[in-house]
């Protein structure tokens, strides 16, 4: 059974988040979408910058909870070739979070030796104060057959599979 831990943020480590947030959504300004954020899928997602929020609180979270650094996600599409093996939080953790699903989703970018999987969902949405990290696998791991997604040829992780300890 997977052991619930929780990492609170405090009014300041949101909205230090929240603005680098704002900044990422403004640096991506009208650029053009991966095919699975485009089209007829924008009807069921968030909007761009509620998820930016979403996605750098989780990643800040992580690293508060592990005690490493957070690289600071913020750059031009154009840029991000350069960036695309760098890790969310140092030294090897890319962390994807989850708003609905009690899977994460893993994309084969994704998959990278030593590089650690970790999965997060943000609880309070209202005011993204509390994260719930639900634990870390390597990326190497997540290619079963079993989680294969062949709708986006992707992963979908079940979030009992992560180790609930901190990795070392």
């Amino acid at each position: 059974e997977i052991q619930e831990v929780i990492v609170t943020l405090s009014k300041e480590e949101v909205r230090a988040c929240a603005d680098i947030a704002l900044n990422r959504w403004m640096i991506k300004f009208g650029s053009v979408d991966r095919p699975n954020y485009a089209g007829e899928n924008k009807k069921y997602l968030e909007p761009e910058i509620a998820a930016n929020v979403r996605t750098i609180v989780a990643e800040y979270a992580v690293a508060k909870l592990y005690k490493q650094p957070f690289t600071f996600p913020f750059y031009t599409n154009e840029e991000h070739y350069f960036r695309k093996d760098f890790p969310d939080v140092m030294p090897c953790y890319e962390v994807k979070s989850v708003r609905t699903k009690d899977e994460i989703p893993v994309f084969p970018k994704d998959i990278r030796p030593g590089v650690i999987l970790v999965g997060a969902r943000v609880l309070d949405r209202d005011y993204y104060s509390e994260v719930e990290v639900y634990g870390w696998l390597p990326t190497e791991e997540c290619t079963k057959d079993e989680y294969h997604y062949p709708p986006e040829n992707s992963w979908r992780i079940p979030i009992d599979k992560f180790n609930d300890t901190i990795p070392v």
